[in-house]
């Protein structure tokens, strides 16, 4: 019967969003353009060719086009001309307030800049409507004229791609009288090929040079004709002369003759370099000198000057070691201009986070002979606040309801006059989870930290100078932290110190580092807590076999481990481009006893294991704000040497916001293996039934995510998921049959959940919301494992074992 309702409803609701399709609107000869596709191409990109469009056509969901319904339901209450007397009210009122203010320019300034934000608010609203409107998309009206200015631009596109034969023509389809498709017919036909490349450079330095790297040129025989290569040539040259030496070079002196009438579907292109107006030839610079200024002008206070490496280090009160900066700077005296050198001196003191910004400035020397072109060098680095703060406030969601967090930082900066930095922090937050002995009641789960990190611009170690590695942004960290846990269940309190070596790599010095590398040789952790919950106790006990004793896990103990954690990553904040992530965590814990160091302390506990988890993903673009991504995460842990367990914190924890989020976080597993417990039910009678409340930490992890993310409305996107993964033990367990990882059948073993996602784009942060439901629970305790049948809409919004809604701050992978 419940699912009849939702077939019906569901029917009434399509049939309600085709009423909404307000063609009813549009006039006599007019048209809603809902479509339009390219058709017939091989080789060029779909998405290039989209991109051209004069007009979008309206989105079409279901056959209907709810974002234009959206936009008439908001222009309802859009009166453009009471928004134009509300600009003209707050002109004449910012005019008043002006005129009343007098000669006081701080007044002034600060009233113009108040009621100009109120104006450009107000205007871009008379622009782009209200917020319903912005949430939809005005009405797609055919133009001739428009559609026109597209196949030109594709002609023009496709010319600049080497399709000089293609053919261009549209078709148009009218269905339901109002409602027009488009369908972009391309032919591209064989593409003009580089026959014959060749050289105009007047300058023979100029010529010696572009000769010499005539092998990285971008331009190729037998390759595609493309103007967009030929930019990226004009680019290389440009940058190839701007570094060895020529300061007064620009891109304009750069062009390229192109001939397409020597042979059929072949292009020739000749090379030109101009040479100035004034001279026969290009004009090499050298440094002279290179000041380098650490502090802020205070006009008629002359500043002292320390040489050091050949640089000019000049400053009132000298804060910076030059011994530190020189390794920052790439610039000296007697090295030619080189803008290469130039840009990444900015980037590595950019890198250092003291200064709050630096830039290099060139003078020209005026020299009494034509022969010797020379420039001064002036760096100029203005120094960033001693002291930052930074507060942060928030909620934890988990199960149950939300519960607030708060964090402080303190930073700061250039403590010992090395440029190295200091971080105080201090965090707390309170959570709600479901009770264990009453799935009803929500409990409290408290949360509180202390950390402290001391980092230095230079990888400290004896007899390397400070020089190890000085290319790749290296840093020293010595941290050192305290983090209690008081749960339901237990109260865990740890102590923590350690040191890492961290330094990245880029693809080009000039770009975001894609590579970052985190050796932690030294880690060294006290671990102390107390079990509070007798029926969590005699779990583990009843989860614990012979060896690898799970209670173990909260003895109070030493964590000493040596790590190193590797990480490539293209992409960028916002999860745009067409990108490629890589993550990999190595930890090997307890060689203190191996190497002779009995570590003894209060008789603690010291645990020895080894632990690596990789984590690959993938972003693909698929035009118009839509993204295909995907997610393999694994993960293997097991006690080495004389260890018999692992610490609680180094086990493998399956569902939740990040996981396989049809199942709450850290329940989700083992293997096949189910536990059950035996309730009541209404009549009184004794029943078996799964038990989902106790946390299931596994030795062997896998899981695997696939995502379709799409644009919504304006700042809200949506996404389409399917997740699977589990957790297995690595040795078999008597007590819980299935839950050991076995190649012949933990493919059988993976939970599988699917769901649909909200994601609101705030710029600052991405609030998410994800609903997802079971689809396979590989848990044998029931005959039928597809549970798919026993979603539920409601399902979401109360506790139960079928559906949960995830909230997470940010992208789940």
């Amino acid at each position: 019967m419940r699912s009849r309702l939702y077939i019906a409803a569901l029917s009434f609701a399509m049939l309600g969003l085709n009423a909404c399709i307000p063609t009813r609107n549009l006039g006599e000869n007019e048209k809603l353009l809902v479509s339009m596709e390219p058709k017939g191409l091989e080789s060029v990109d779909p998405t290039a060719i989209q991109n051209l469009y004069q007009q979008e056509p309206n989105r079409m969901v279901l056959g209907s086009t709810p974002y234009l319904a959206l936009y008439n339901f908001g222009k309802k209450f859009y009166d453009p001309q009471k928004i134009q007397q509300r600009i003209e009210k707050q002109e004449n009122r910012m005019a008043q307030k002006i005129t009343q203010a007098g000669t006081d320019s701080v007044k002034i300034n600060k009233l113009r800049e108040k009621y100009n934000d109120r104006i450009d608010r107000l205007e871009a609203k008379l622009q782009d409507g209200n917020f319903v409107m912005q949430l939809g998309e005005p009405p797609a009206i055919y133009d001739s004229l428009r559609m026109q200015e597209t196949m030109d631009q594709i002609d023009i596109y496709l010319n600049s791609k080497g399709y000089f034969n293609h053919r261009a023509a549209y078709t148009k389809e009218v269905k339901k009288d109002k409602l027009l498709y488009i369908d972009v017919n391309i032919e591209e036909n064989q593409p003009y090929l580089y026959s014959e490349l060749s050289y105009g450079i007047a300058d023979p330095s100029v010529l010696q040079i572009v000769k010499s790297t005539e092998a990285r040129s971008l331009l190729k025989l037998q390759e595609r004709y493309d103007e967009e290569q030929l930019t990226q040539e004009r680019d290389r040259l440009y940058e190839l002369l701007k570094n060895r030496g020529y300061y007064d070079f620009a891109r304009a002196y750069i062009e390229f003759e192109v001939d397409t009438s020597y042979a059929r579907n072949t292009v020739r292109v000749k090379t030109i370099i101009d040479s100035p107006e004034q001279d026969s030839t290009h004009k090499v610079y050298t440094l002279k000198d290179v000041y380098f200024k650490t502090d802020a002008d205070r006009f008629g206070i002359p500043r002292d000057t320390i040489t050091y490496n050949g640089i000019k280090y000049v400053a009132y009160d000298h804060k910076y070691s030059p011994l530190i900066l020189d390794k920052k700077v790439d610039i000296y005296p007697g090295q030619r201009y080189s803008q290469f050198r130039t840009l990444t001196t900015q980037r590595k003191l950019a890198d250092l986070d003291v200064f709050q910004f630096n830039n290099v400035f060139y003078n020209k020397v005026q020299s009494p002979t034509d022969s010797t072109y020379e420039l001064i060098a002036l760096v100029n680095a203005l120094p960033a606040k001693k002291f930052q703060e930074t507060a942060e406030l928030g909620m934890n969601f988990t199960e149950k309801r939300p519960g607030p967090f708060s964090s402080l930082t303190l930073r700061v900066r250039n403590v010992f006059g090395g440029t190295e930095n200091l971080d105080f922090g201090i965090r707390g937050g309170i959570e709600y989870q479901a009770s264990l002995s009453d799935p009803d009641e929500a409990v409290m789960i408290r949360e509180f930290g202390l950390n402290t990190s001391l980092s230095f611009p230079v990888i400290l170690l004896p007899f390397t100078n400070k020089n190890l590695l000085s290319e790749f942004t290296p840093r020293t960290r010595f941290t050192t932290g305290y983090n209690s846990e008081n749960r339901q269940e237990y109260i865990r309190s740890t102590y923590e110190l350690g040191l890492d070596y961290i330094w990245q790599r880029s693809r080009n010095p000039l770009q975001p580092p894609v590579m970052q590398f985190i050796l932690s040789p030294v880690n060294f952790n006290i671990v102390q807590g107390e079990i509070k919950d007798v029926g969590f106790r005699s779990r583990l006990e009843s989860n614990s076999t012979d060896s690898r004793s799970l209670l173990g896990s909260f003895d109070d103990g030493i964590i000493s481990f040596v790590g190193f954690n590797f990480i490539y990553n293209t992409n960028d904040f916002t999860q745009t481009r067409n990108a490629r992530f890589f993550r990999t965590l190595v930890e090997v814990g307890g060689l203190s006893k191996e190497l002779g160091l009995n570590i003894n302390i209060n008789n603690l506990r010291t645990y020895q294991y080894a632990r690596v988890n990789p984590d690959y993903r993938r972003y693909i673009p698929l035009g118009g704000q839509r993204f295909f991504v995907y997610r393999f995460n694994t993960g293997v842990a097991s006690p080495i040497l004389s260890g018999n367990t692992l610490p609680y914190d180094k086990f493998f924890f399956g569902g939740g916001a990040s996981s396989v989020r049809a199942w709450q976080s850290r329940r989700l597993g083992l293997g096949s293996y189910a536990s059950l417990t035996v309730q009541e039910d209404a009549e009184g009678n004794k029943i078996i039934v799964r038990d989902y409340n106790i946390e299931q930490p596994g030795e062997v992890l896998i899981e695997a995510n696939v995502e379709y993310r799409f644009n919504m409305f304006s700042f809200i996107n949506g996404a389409f998921f399917v997740d699977a993964g589990n957790v297995w033990l690595l040795e078999a367990d008597v007590n819980r049959p299935g839950a050991d990882f076995r190649f012949n059948r933990f493919y059988k073993e993976l939970a599988v959940g699917t769901g649909f996602g909200l994601r609101f784009d705030l710029s600052v942060l991405i609030l998410r919301f994800d609903f997802a439901t079971k689809v396979y629970d590989p848990a044998v305790w029931k005959e039928d494992r597809f549970v798919l049948p026993n979603f539920n809409v409601t399902d979401f919004f109360t506790r139960n074992n079928q559906s949960t809604l995830q909230i997470g701050i940010g992208y789940p992978f």
